[in-house]
């Protein structure tokens, strides 16, 4: 699915203890399933932390990972979804989580299953912590469901993504501190505090301009 229209939309910001509490709880909805799972397979990179804490949850001592890539920084999209790491696991016969930390349009997720399908696992599942409706899969197990389409920002790709808005905004001309931190409110209800976009400008190497 296409972003919407324009450079305006929301964006969410989850917080590291939000994410522990959320895998918690879909680890809860795997478990009572009654599916076992001996491996569990990440996605790359989103889906590393949440699948970790997976395997600590569901006694689960085998993790794998494959790195597809789609998604930029600051919500763009590549062309397609394409698989930079291979799987270096024996999961024949196996039964297989997949985990990722989001479905968007679903494309990710469907190269994964393309791709572990190859090596012949008895089973796949996969989990992911939200599913978004706009997806063209629907993942086994999903802990929250998104409707009106919005990006979401987890704690492991926060200065990921707000370099790349901060760079659209340079890139219109909009410098000075005070401006991007208002700016990045109106146009992706993304409220940080001044620190935050200073750290950002420092690792791109842009200097603060403070209001005069």
């Amino acid at each position: 699915m296409p972003l919407p229209s324009g450079e305006k939309f929301r964006c969410e910001i989850l917080s590291w203890g939000s994410i522990v509490r959320d895998t918690r709880r879909l680890s809860r909805i795997i478990r009572d399933s009654g599916y076992s799972p001996e491996i569990i397979v990440a996605i790359g990179r989103g889906g590393y932390v949440p699948a970790r804490i997976l395997c600590d949850y569901l006694l689960i001592h085998d993790l794998a990972s494959i790195k597809v890539e789609h998604w930029g920084t600051g919500a763009v999209r590549r062309e397609k979804a394409v698989v930079k790491f291979p799987l270096c696991a024996q999961i024949r016969n196996k039964k297989v989580l997949l985990v990722d930390d989001v479905t968007d349009t679903g494309d990710t997720l469907r190269v994964a299953l393309r791709h572990l399908a190859r090596f012949r696992p008895r089973d796949v599942r996969t989990a992911v912590l939200i599913h978004k409706t706009c997806s063209v899969l629907t993942p086994d197990y999903f802990l929250r469901k998104i409707v009106k389409w919005r990006w979401v920002i987890f704690p492991w790709h926060l200065m990921e993504d707000l370099t790349g808005f901060i760079q659209k905004l340079k890139a219109e001309g909009i410098s000075r501190e005070n401006d991007l931190r208002r700016r990045l409110k109106q146009r992706y209800a993304i409220d940080v505090p001044m620190n935050t976009i200073r750290e950002v400008l420092s690792i791109i190497g842009e200097p603060f301009l403070q209001e005069e």
